[in-house]
C-alpha cells in the first residue's frame, strides 16, 4: 500500500484518479488498503497499468525511492495529535514506537510536532508509520487534501473518543464497513448522551 500510494504522489494523481484509470470503486479500494481483504493477481495489474509501472515493481516496495515531501506543518501536526488523543496515548508514546522502528523516524514525528514550524519536510513513510498507529487510513496525513477520507476519518476518531467516555477498551474500525461520517456521528452522539451507568 505504501509502494501504491508513492508512486501514484510521483505520477501527480489523487487517489480517485488512480481509482478511475484501474477501474476499481472506492470501497473495493478502501478495504484492500485497510488490509481487511487481500489484493488479487488482477487488482496489482489494474493498479500496476494505471500507474505506469509492472506489476513486479509494484509489489516490491524494498525497491521503490523513498519519497520526501514539504508538507505544512500546522493542519499536519494538528492531525497527528488529534490520533494521538483518539488512542489515549502521548506524543512521548508515539515517539517511543517510531523509535522502536525507525529512529530517524521518530526524529521527523518529533520535528513534525515542535511548535512554530510553517512546514516540514518529511519522508512519506513516517507519515505512513504514524497512519499505521493510529489505525486510520494512510492518506489521513499523506493527502490531507482529500475531504472525503478527512471527513470519513474525523468521524471514526469521533466515535472512538465517545466510545473510550464509555468505557470500551478498544475497536477496530475497519469492522465498521461503510457506515457513512454521519451514521458514525450519530453513534458517538447517541454514546455521549446515553444515561450514566447506575
Amino acid at each position: 500500500m505504501a509502494n501504491v500510494d508513492r508512486l501514484r504522489r510521483a505520477k501527480g494523481l489523487t487517489v480517485g484518479e488512480l481509482l478511475s484509470r484501474a477501474g476499481m470503486t472506492k470501497s473495493y479500494y478502501q478495504s484492500r488498503a485497510g488490509f481487511s481483504l487481500p489484493y488479487n493477481t488482477n487488482d496489482l495489474e489494474a493498479l500496476a497499468g494505471a500507474l505506469g509501472v509492472s506489476p513486479e515493481e509494484l509489489a516490491s516496495p524494498e525497491t521503490a525511492p523513498r519519497v520526501e515531501m514539504r508538507v505544512p506543518a500546522a493542519p499536519l501536526a494538528s492531525r497527528v495529535r488529534r490520533l494521538i488523543l483518539a488512542r489515549g496515548a502521548t506524543s512521548d508514546e508515539l515517539l517511543a514506537h517510531l523509535d522502536g522502528i525507525d529512529p530517524a523516524a521518530a526524529d521527523s514525528a518529533r520535528t513534525l510536532l515542535a511548535d512554530g514550524a510553517t512546514s516540514v519536510v518529511l519522508d512519506e513513510e513516517v507519515l505512513r508509520l504514524i497512519t499505521q498507529w493510529g489505525d486510520v487510513p494512510t492518506e489521513y496525513l499523506t493527502d490531507y487534501t482529500d475531504a472525503a477520507v478527512t471527513d470519513r476519518t474525523d468521524a471514526e476518531l469521533d466515535l472512538r473518543d465517545a466510545m473510550r467516555e464509555a468505557g470500551a477498551s478498544s475497536i477496530r474500525f475497519r469492522a465498521l464497513g461503510e457506515m457513512s461520517p454521519d451514521a458514525l456521528r450519530a453513534i458517538a452522539q447517541s454514546l455521549r448522551n446515553r444515561p450514566p451507568a447506575t
